[in-house]
């Protein structure tokens, strides 16, 4: 530098004022200028990706003030702490001032971006991103100043290369692969046909909404007209920015929804779908039009609901909505309100043509949850908890069906929502990186039957099964924007086709049943092997129950532990309660139930190991009166289930919690199976002898018998 240049920086007003609180170098810094560059380039990418990922049509605004309000924050807050660096460590030596404040920025922004389905790995994220772009930066701009030697300068290229382009071919290649499922032997029963084949019905579309919606379907296209309704007593938060991407406000909430209906008289039952909370999707309530085909080609008048304006999105970072959750069941009950009426008169094509004493509900994600607040308060007549808000629903809700549910976003005030005499079916994947906990397993264990009547409740766990395939507009990636998307595993996914094919398989079987009153398939409910010939190949574990079922106590001897445990789901302790046995090598474990009066066909119990190698562990042991005695390897039957690994991200130390959760198979042994020679109705008692060759630990609930005919 000469010593004009010197004296002309001696004279700047500001770096003479500046120099009196802290050391600032003299010499330009290309290196830093250039990963300060660089960095900031990167992070303006990151951002740009994950506002890209968001964006939705009329939120353009919303979120570039959004984001630019961050940035300011960002970088007056990291000049702020540059500022306070400056005066304190910057008395003793002259830092690069201009590229601690970009990276100061840079981090704020970055941290607070969203880190998707792990913190952890945003973290590692971030990390990388910050060294690779400064040290890649700072090599560029060294190396086009030549104020860097050329050696150097190549060696810091080729790190900031390595450091980048290393982690990032990872993550964009790895997978935990799908791995061949385990043979579970072969069902006693099977159904002849598929589930998912079309039915014998003709299908006819329509659309109905208000007549005055934004979206054409609903809007100048609609087929029939539906009254608004008002939604203010229950749901707070809805702003001016609200209307105005919707084009209505909460006092006239509208009842759209898209219909496919079968071709013949009737009268049909009727089911209404309704999707869940998907803030990067566009009308939601199309994703559902697989199943809606399928149901109405096999006799059922089939709707998916509109609703996707209680979803949430840009607009609802100040705050958004209260409330939504109760309003998403209560809304089913508007819709019902209308198809009543429809049912009863009028000149619509459904006059006379819809049975309104055979309702099914089926919901995707909060839509799951949504089923069963409006069966909890259909027959109600005010919300619980305020009388102001008055319900006058009453109808024919027979069957509720919950793809990956929520659970816990609405409870009453007299605590989770319990339902009786309901037909239940929960559906749940192992590698949901959404609703990562089979929290569908809680509202199961509070559907109970008072006997009054046939009722079953199903739930089944599946594996390598996201969140959004089970909505065909939802995509593999459940969570994330811009960069966390690429931590979600979607290569060790079923494919989007074969998640809903199960969902077809379920949903036709189980409304068959419980609707229309055809059990053809129903043997699918209590054993998935059932319709292993129309299944895609993968885990599968499932639980049953049904009103006929004689719950009966066991007495546990020789274990080396036993206790009643709430079962650990991955998002905590469930709501069910069930035992956990532990044996070691040499003990003589038994788990005893006395046998109720009169015949029985079958002993029923949920259990799963917790120890490998347990699959030929169980055999079943009966005695009668007579003190004669017989015995069957519960493997001959299916073998003892093993926890299933739910690796929804690209590597173990990315997930937070658990690999697993332990979710129970419900085995059910024929007792005609096990001794010919038995007095059927003379059972005295049932055991599970647990072979003790070797140490392990189970969890066994629900015992019962099936009584005979």
């Amino acid at each position: 530098m000469t010593a004009a240049t010197e004296a002309s920086i001696e004279d700047r007003p500001t770096r003479k004022g500046l120099r009196r609180w802290g050391r600032i170098t003299e010499r330009p810094r290309p290196a830093w200028t250039g990963a300060a560059v660089l960095l900031a380039l990167a992070t303006a990418a990151a951002v740009g990706w994950s506002l890209l990922d968001q964006h939705l049509p009329g939120t353009g605004a919303a979120l570039a003030s959004q984001t630019a309000l961050n940035a300011l924050i960002a970088v007056a807050a990291s000049g702020v702490l540059t500022g306070l660096l400056f005066v304190t460590a910057g008395r003793f030596k002259a830092l690069p001032w201009g590229y601690l404040w970009t990276l100061g920025a840079c981090l704020i922004l970055l941290l607070t971006l969203g880190a998707g389905a792990s913190m952890t790995a945003w973290f590692a994220t971030v990390a990388v991103l910050v060294a690779g772009a400064s040290l890649l930066g700072g090599a560029l701009g060294g190396l086009l100043s030549r104020r860097m030697r050329p050696g150097r300068g190549a060696l810091a290229l080729a790190l900031a290369l390595v450091l980048l382009a290393a982690p990032a071919t990872w993550l964009l290649t790895a997978t935990h692969g799908k791995p061949a499922p385990a043979d579970a032997g072969t069902a006693p029963e099977s159904i002849e046909d598929d589930p998912a084949a079309k039915g014998p019905f003709e299908v006819a579309e329509l659309a109905y909404g208000s007549g005055t919606d934004r979206r054409e379907a609903y809007g100048e296209a609609v087929d029939l007209e539906t009254p608004t309704v008002d939604a203010s007593a229950i749901v707070t938060g809805w702003n001016a920015d609200r209307e105005s991407l919707w084009g209505f406000d909460i006092e006239h909430l509208p009842l759209n929804g898209k219909v496919w209906h079968p071709q013949g008289e009737g009268p049909f039952p009727l089911v209404l779908m309704v999707h869940g909370n998907k803030s990067s999707a566009e009308n939601s309530e199309d994703g559902f039009a697989y199943l809606g085909e399928l149901l109405a080609s096999r006799g059922f008048v089939t709707a998916s609901i509109d609703q996707n304006f209680f979803n949430t999105g840009p607009l609802d970072r100040s705050g958004g909505l209260a409330g939504v959750e109760v309003a998403r069941g209560w809304l089913l009950l508007e819709h019902l309100r209308v198809w009543d009426e429809w049912s009863r008169g009028g000149d619509t094509p459904f006059t006379g043509r819809v049975d309104m004493e055979r309702i099914g509900l089926i919901g995707h994600s909060r839509g799951g949850e949504a089923v069963a607040v409006a069966a909890h308060l259909n027959g109600l007549d005010h919300l619980p908890g305020d009388e102001a808000v008055a319900l006058d629903h009453d109808h024919g809700i027979r069957s509720l069906l919950a793809l990956a549910p929520s659970e816990g976003q609405y409870v009453p005030e007299d605590g989770p929502i319990r339902l009786e005499d309901v037909d239940y079916l929960v559906l749940q994947g192992s590698h949901d990186a959404d609703v990562t906990s089979f929290g569908g397993l809680d509202q199961y264990e509070r559907v109970s039957f008072s006997g009054e009547e046939p009722r079953l409740k199903a739930a089944l766990y599946i594996g390598h099964a996201n969140h959004g395939h089970f909505n065909s507009r939802w995509g593999s990636h459940d969570v994330g924007n811009g960069v966390p998307k690429l931590f979600l595993d979607t290569e060790a996914l079923l494919e989007p086709e074969e998640q809903r094919r199960i969902a077809e398989v379920y949903a036709s079987s189980f409304l068959r049943a419980t609707l229309a009153d055809d059990r053809s398939d129903a043997a699918v409910l209590r054993d998935h092997r059932a319709a292993a010939a129309f299944l895609p190949d993968t885990e599968y574990v499932n639980q049953f129950a049904d009103s006929a079922t004689v719950p009966v106590d066991a007495a546990a001897t020789g274990f080396a532990a036993e206790e009643t445990v709430a079962l650990e789901l991955r998002g905590g302790p469930g709501e069910d309660e069930v035992r956990s046995l532990e044996w070691d090598e040499g003990e003589d474990p038994v788990l005893t139930a006395e046998a109720p009066a009169g015949r029985m066909d079958g002993l029923v119990f949920d259990a799963v190991a917790l120890t490998g190698g347990l699959a030929d562990a169980v055999t079943v042991r009966l005695t009668d009166g007579s003190g004669a005695s017989a015995e069957l390897p519960l493997a001959e039957v299916m073998p003892l289930a093993d926890l299933i690994p739910g690796r929804y991200l690209k590597a173990d130390w990315m997930h937070a919690g658990a690999l697993t959760e332990p979710v129970l198979q419900t085995y059910t042994v024929p007792l005609e199976t096990i001794a010919a020679d038995l007095d059927p109705a003379d059972l005295q008692t049932a055991s599970l002898v647990f072979d003790a060759s070797a140490s392990g630990a189970v969890l066994v609930d629900d015992l019962g018998f099936t009584p005979g005919g």
